[in-house]
């Protein structure tokens, strides 16, 4: 369903009436109003249905509950000595780690002191639709004052987290890791630590809000119905204006391995767990241990090229599924992404360094050995011979016997478009498939992402993971595709409900890149 606001966007920027008709273009539904054109068609299964619940009840559970309380509110924080007005789920840049085991119920009551609404969703996890945390489609927003329970079952292991789904409140500070423990995990690590990236903007003299409006005016406040959730326009000063005009004039990045740009923000700060690297947040370890690093790309607009220094690293797990172990000096993590790595920790301090990939930038912490002598902890400024080794993509890894899925002929197979409308900052899901991503449940379906544009996408399935065919079946919930490529995706429909499908560029995702996935009787 094209909202006004897109489709004057898109008018205005060369493509005519004629043009969208025939580009087939798609934005996030709100609800059964959004599918009128299809009322007469399709019986679709929404979150409130009793498939839901009846999906949710044949869970594997443990009976256990992990009990949170989440505030999304104000906060002042330090970052490396700089203080900053920001929203958070706390005190820090970063929200609390939420952890449990396979198989327990997460309960997480989430207050908004926020002047704006809110929500929150769970990246990555196979959970219930009504507690996907996207509005209006799976829940009202969290109204101002107002609180929201979400319980599901947490039944597949792995390295998730959790992000406001509310206009771009996530590039403030309205994320955190959660980590489902597997009982049965056979890394063999001895220990594990959660390294969150993140790009810094709000507070530093501008906010993500200016950011968009410096982008393109017209969709300023949200460019597409559903994933603002009604969320309050943020009002943006003229010295907010002058900043955010600065960091999207400073030239685009450019990565060979991603096809060429790879953002158009300079961001001022990069963070690990919510500290830049003046500051770090030290990862400490018993030498000769195997630490397990569960690595989230938290990061609204910056892929990032990922090292520790003195070690090799050994690939074991990406977004929750286990991968055939796989030796790498250096990874390429894109937003949303998750990787989980091996490394065996040698004595010293060791840095660790997220480089922002195609342009200049970094985040780093240290990796420091318990039988170390006291030093100060070291910054080389984002370069360590690491970065420029060995550098293992995505491409090339390959899924555990059981994280694979089982070959079978799609019974739908669609089309879909990525690109961009004209040279404005429009970007949209287009084709004639795009707009009726259609399903029952059992089906096997296949969607191949045509990029017609000139960036890269983190494409990412809510409710969902996924298979990518061309990479011997690699299991993912978010996958990169590259500029002037195809690369196609294959899931089971076994999580009834309407779910979101959507480039994991924040500030693409806002200018419409975006469509929905829909169970149908």
């Amino acid at each position: 369903m094209l909202g006004r606001r897109r489709f004057l966007s898109l008018a205005t920027a060369g493509v005519g009436l004629a043009g969208i008709g025939a580009l087939g273009v798609t934005g996030c539904s709100t609800g059964t109003s959004a599918k009128s054109g299809n009322a007469d068609k399709f019986d679709y299964i929404k979150a409130t249905d009793p498939e839901v619940a009846a999906a949710e009840a044949a869970r594997s559970s443990t009976g256990r509950t992990a009990g949170y309380a989440l505030a999304a509110g104000f906060a002042a924080v330090d970052l490396g000595g700089r203080l900053v007005n920001t929203w958070t789920y706390g005190t820090g840049a970063v929200a609390p780690e939420l952890r449990l085991a396979a198989g327990d119920t997460l309960r997480a009551s989430v207050t908004n002191a926020l002047p704006s609404d809110t929500s929150i969703h769970w990246h990555g996890i196979r959970i219930r639709n009504d507690m996907d945390g996207v509005p209006p489609v799976t829940q009202d927003p969290i109204a101002p004052s107002g609180t929201f329970d979400y319980t599901f079952v947490a039944s597949d292991p792995g390295t998730y987290w959790y992000h406001s789904h509310s206009g771009l409140q996530a590039d403030r500070g309205l994320f955190g890791a959660l980590i489902v423990e597997d009982p049965n995990d056979a890394t063999g690590a001895d220990a594990d630590a959660v390294l969150l990236l993140d790009d810094w903007v709000d507070g530093l003299g501008t906010t993500p809000d200016a950011v968009m409006a410096a982008l393109n005016p017209d969709l300023h406040g949200g460019g597409h119905a559903g994933h603002g959730g009604g969320a309050a326009l943020i009002p943006v000063g003229a010295d907010e204006a002058a900043v955010a005009t600065a960091l999207t004039s400073a030239g685009h990045g450019d990565s060979a391995v991603l096809g060429g740009m790879t953002q158009h923000i300079a961001y001022p700060m990069h963070l690990i767990n919510g500290r830049p690297p003046n500051d770090p947040a030290v990862v400490e370890a018993a030498p000769g241990s195997r630490l397990r690093l569960r690595i989230i790309n938290a990061g609204a607009e910056t892929p990032y090229r990922f090292a520790v220094a003195g070690h090799r690293m050994t690939v074991v797990a990406v977004d929750g599924y286990d991968v055939v172990p796989t030796e790498a000096d250096a990874i390429l993590i894109g937003m949303a992404q998750r990787y989980d790595v091996l490394v065996t920790v040698a004595s010293g301090a060791w840095p660790v360094v997220a480089a922002v990939e195609g342009r200049e930038g970094y985040a780093s912490t240290v990796l420091r050995s318990t039988d170390s002598a006291p030093m100060p902890n070291p910054d080389v400024g984002g370069s360590i011979p690491e970065l420029s080794r060995e550098l293992v993509l995505e491409s090339a890894l390959r899924p555990a016997d059981r994280s694979r899925l089982d070959t079978k002929a799609p019974d739908r197979d669609y089309q879909v478009d990525l690109l961009q409308a004209g040279d404005r900052y429009v970007w949209a899901m287009a084709g004639a498939d795009a707009g009726k991503l259609v399903m029952k449940q059992g089906e096997r379906i296949r969607i191949t992402m045509n990029n017609t544009s000139t960036m890269w996408h983190p494409m990412h399935t809510h409710g969902h993971t996924f298979a990518v065919p061309d990479y011997g079946g690699l299991r993912r919930d978010t996958v990169n595709v590259l500029p002037g490529s195809s690369l196609a995706i294959e899931f089971d429909a076994d999580n009834p409900g309407e779910w979101m499908f959507h480039c994991h560029n924040a500030y693409h995702f806002e200018a419409g890149m975006t469509a929905n996935l829909m169970y149908i009787r």
